[in-house]
């Protein structure tokens, strides 16, 4: 219900036709709040409920009180539906799992969460084909990690039980106003509609469940009448904010104001005059199948059909964007038609004068190609003259003569067997990679015994990408470096090499 007030205007729906695909435009019909009552509930049932009983334990008892009717289960064979009605309210249950296994005779099992839980309560552990039913004597929460957490109870087990096998403490549940009909079992859904929203006038569309309803809110208030009409999810900019959206050069020829995309992944399509699909994609994951061209069915580990890379926002984010070669080319396969410019980063700063730049990937880049460095202001050009390896750090402690595990502030890029020149002038020398670690206790390399010592703060680093000219400004470590930025307005550049 956040978002929504009386008096403020809502939009409601698409008016869905069916079979439901994307819909190239949104059909919604806008009412005023008239009053706020309370969010629906949707939940299962914690334990088994039999016919004539007048309690059900369920794993939610938000937004639900006395009164309130409840629909219960799905339309099953034998039996359907059935709508009962609340008389108290009382505790939803808890549910958990063995993250261990357990034996006859124990008292104390681990389990994987003990939220919620608490001394007296009656827990059942097991499946129906094993199930036992214990009282909880002490609760603990593992210090270490969840895996220690551990609950007491008495009397002890009677059979054995295997790891993820469920531990639930039921609760006091819904008691309700007659009888059920019948017998209903664990982990069945049931809803609670809860009071809604009203508004005003009424729908004059009919609506499917799952159709969103959006509170449209207060709005940007203008100082004169528009003297157009706009559609929704037309673009609404301010050309005066330099912080969010694409801001580079050139300026695009076409802004689109939604449906919002996900950075991460989803689905697009494009349509003709007729509303004919004319191509289509799903990016960064299969969203959408039948919006997806080609063979669907690529196989192998990490794949899930077609679909084009996404290029990522992720800090630090890089601009880059997928296409086709040539511009337009189509095989009516996603898998393969689309390329990402190679780009990377720098691994630390590089001065002004430069001609080799260390960076954190050195993938798809080669010599004779004209890359990009930072953005903005420090842009620049540079043609590449050798391809080296990839990684920059420095010593994040001293280290001896014949060290060969030395403390580092990072081991991103590097690789096993790959050499790397460490420190510079009469202490720079050169090692391969044996082993890198990273994580909580710090990162480190490996490497045979070194031959000079080395103190805290010196570079150590790939042999990175050598240029054909010097630079001619400063730039910090974290900037892109990318062969073939983005063009809005004209086709990106690309080329095989990029696949």
């Amino acid at each position: 219900m956040a978002g929504f007030e009386v008096g403020e205007k809502i939009a409601i729906g698409y008016g869905a036709t069916y079979p439901a695909v994307a819909k190239a435009t949104e059909r919604y019909e806008v009412a005023s709040v008239t009053a706020i009552g309370k969010p629906g509930t949707q939940a299962v049932l914690g334990a088994d409920a039999p016919a004539d009983s007048t309690n059900i334990k369920v794993t939610s008892v938000a937004n639900i009180t006395a009164g309130d009717k409840i629909r219960l289960d799905i339309d099953s064979v034998g039996h359907g539906i059935e709508t009962v009605t609340v008389t108290r309210v009382g505790s939803p249950s808890i549910r958990t799992a063995l993250s261990f296994r357990a034996i006859p005779g124990q008292t104390e099992i681990r389990v994987r969460s003990v939220n919620g839980l608490s001394d007296g309560d009656k827990l059942t552990v097991g499946t129906p084909a094993n199930k036992e039913t214990v009282t909880v004597t002490g609760i603990n929460v593992g210090a270490a990690s969840p895996a220690t957490n551990s609950v007491s109870f008495t009397p002890g087990l009677a059979r054995e039980h295997v790891v993820a096998e469920p531990v639930v403490a039921p609760g006091t549940g819904l008691d309700l106003a007659a009888p059920l009909k019948f017998n209903h079992a664990a982990n069945l859904p049931f809803s609670a509609r809860g009071t809604g929203i009203s508004f005003a006038p009424a729908t004059a569309i009919a609506r499917s469940s799952n159709e969103p309803i959006l509170p449209v809110g207060s709005g940007i208030t203008l100082d004169r009448p528009l003297s157009k009409g706009h559609a929704i999810d037309a673009a609404v900019r301010d050309a005066t904010v330099a912080t969010e959206g694409y801001q580079g050069t050139p300026a695009p020829n076409q802004w689109f104001g939604g449906p919002a995309l996900s950075t991460l992944a989803g689905n697009m399509v494009l349509r003709d005059a007729a509303g004919l699909v004319v191509d289509s994609l799903n990016y960064g994951l299969l969203v959408d199948p039948w919006a997806g061209e080609g063979y669907q069915a690529a196989s192998g580990t990490g794949q899930s059909g077609c679909r084009v890379t996404s290029p990522g926002l992720a800090p630090p984010a890089i601009n880059r964007s997928a296409g086709r070669f040539p511009d337009g080319a189509d095989t009516d396969s996603n898998c393969s038609d689309f390329l990402l410019q190679p780009a990377t980063i720098l691994s630390t700063a590089s001065a002004t004068g430069a001609t080799n730049i260390k960076v954190a990937g050195v993938a798809d880049f080669a010599a004779g190609q004209t890359i990009t460095i930072d953005t903005g202001a420090n842009l620049e050009s540079a043609i590449i003259a050798s391809v080296g390896t990839a990684g920059a750090t420095t010593l994040s402690a001293a280290s001896g003569v014949g060290a060969t595990v030395i403390p580092v502030a990072g081991s991103a890029g590097f690789s096993v067997g790959q050499t790397i020149a460490i420190d510079g002038g009469a202490n720079g020398e050169t090692a391969v990679v044996i082993s890198t670690t990273g994580g909580r206790g710090g990162a480190t390399l490996t490497f045979a015994p070194l031959t000079h010592a080395h103190a805290a703060g010196a570079q150590v680093s790939g042999s990175g990408i050598t240029l054909t000219g010097s630079l001619t400004r400063a730039h910090s470590s974290g900037a892109q470096v990318i062969k073939g930025v983005p063009t809005p307005g004209a086709p990106n550049q690309y080329d095989r090499r990029d696949h």
